[in-house]
């Protein structure tokens, strides 16, 4: 039954096939603009349960808004490779990771031995990465 709210509700994710500045491979989105007209976050996520590729997922990039990773697990399940600007990071799961706007960073897994929940939120109703 659709009510007044039901707009603001995603049950089918956007599936792409490229994700500006980021490895090829498919991509979930969970909320942009076009999925809920007016949102002001940007969502993307999955679950991996291997490394899927020995580069950074993403190439080194900044956003002109704040930027927020959740990497969900159980504990010490999975070690991430966080680079921010010129500084290097490993965090273990579960963990999260805030990216002020305009900070460049990316980020890499070292190690997944479970299934890892991965949540990058953007304040933004689109992801525009620059490089």
């Amino acid at each position: 039954m659709a009510g007044k709210y039901s707009k603001y509700i995603v049950t089918e994710p956007k599936i792409i096939d490229e994700f500006a500045a980021h490895a090829k491979g498919k991509y979930q989105i969970l909320m942009d603009g076009e999925l809920v007209p007016g949102a002001n976050f940007f969502i993307a996520g999955g679950i991996h349960n291997k490394i899927h590729q020995s580069e950074p997922i993403i190439m080194k990039h900044h956003h002109d808004q704040s930027e927020a990773y959740l990497f969900i697990s159980k504990k010490d399940d999975a070690e991430i490779e966080i680079e921010i600007e010129d500084e290097t990071y490993t965090a273990t799961t579960p963990c999260s990771v805030f990216i002020p706007a305009g900070v460049k960073h990316t980020y890499r897994y070292r190690r997944i031995d479970g299934p890892l929940t991965v949540v990058a939120i953007v304040q933004s109703g689109e992801y525009v990465p620059i490089v």
